[in-house]
């Protein structure tokens, strides 16, 4: 990934995405917010946080990237396999529920709401001259675009999103309903946590396997084939113990169902940066016991014009 700095703002751009100047994206560090304590830096979450420090970060983010005049669309991640496609006629479905459903900071309108009424854990659309964000601390992102049906896409794939094979499922929504061919789809592995540091369970690893069901939702049968197969889980010796500990490798577990969707390999950008060996740079859930914030992933398509 390429380092990218605005002012104080830092974050991470996808290299093969570079190639296509219609694309603004952006990963972001933490660095660079107005949020303090726990959540200090560039914190995107509202939860335990002051809400205008929170919006004041969403619109740098925004400005970083030059989109802060775009409409911005975000789902209630909720760690399923459903996909949201965002549509110029829904639009007010990607509101806020509150009273006002925008707000101003400095003098600039943000569309960027505190709870969005829409469940899903990824939004795909073709429609230019918007953005689209979603939120993470150590959860997979999983940043998509069809160069040649113009479509854009992100995932949030953590250890439940990727055992109910969000990814696969991403792509198999662009190929339905824009009809995308897989082996024109470019995909980036943003930060997220890696094999190093996230030690799981053998339940968790039982789910990937098929030997459990999820209780409220269990994995679609016809994914139940890629999960398992694509699942990556290694033992791991801790040098302090010496004792042998489960760990979940998430970045080539997600891998591994985008190129069993039929990515090209060379298509598929995974830069391993592990949020957990840097929370000076990121936000870990895990790392820092739940008491954190949220980075931002954003995504726009620009008109053919820009």
């Amino acid at each position: 990934m390429i380092e990218q700095h605005r002012d104080e703002i830092c974050y991470l751009q996808f290299a093969h995405l570079n190639q296509f100047p219609e694309i603004a994206h952006g990963a972001f560090t933490r660095l660079g917010g107005y949020s303090t304590a726990a959540t200090w830096g560039l914190n995107a979450s509202f939860m335990d946080e002051n809400p205008e420090h929170v919006l004041r970060n969403r619109l740098r983010a925004l400005q970083a990237l030059e989109v802060e005049q775009n409409p911005c669309a975000t789902v209630w991640q909720i760690h399923s396999a459903d996909i949201a496609r965002l549509e110029p006629e829904q639009w007010n479905d990607w509101r806020t529920d509150w009273a006002h459903r925008s707000y101003m900071v400095d003098g600039h309108e943000l569309i960027w709401t505190a709870k969005p009424r829409r469940k899903a854990d990824a939004i795909i659309t073709n429609l230019r001259n918007v953005t689209i964000a979603l939120a993470f601390a150590d959860c997979v992102p999983i940043v998509l675009y069809d160069p040649i049906q113009h479509v854009i896409g992100i995932a949030h794939a953590g250890w439940r999103g990727a055992a109910r094979g969000i990814a696969v499922a991403t792509i198999e929504a662009m190929q339905a309903q824009f009809d995308c061919q897989p082996q024109n789809i470019y995909a980036g592995i943003a930060p997220s946590i890696g094999p190093c540091c996230y030690e799981t369970t053998p339940l968790v690893q039982a789910l990937f396997l098929g030997h459990e069901q999820f209780s409220d939702v269990p994995t679609a049968e016809r994914y139940r084939g890629t999960v398992r197969e694509s699942a990556v889980f290694n033992n791991v010796s801790e040098p302090e113990t010496g004792q042998t500990k489960l760990h979940l490798d998430l970045w080539q577990t997600n891998r591994n169902q985008l190129l069993m969707a039929g990515l090209h390999p060379d298509h598929i950008e995974l830069p391993g940066i592990c949020t957990g060996c840097n929370t000076h740079l990121f936000f870990s859930h895990r790392k820092e016991n739940g008491n954190t914030g949220r980075f931002p992933v954003l995504l726009a398509m620009r008109d053919e014009r820009n």
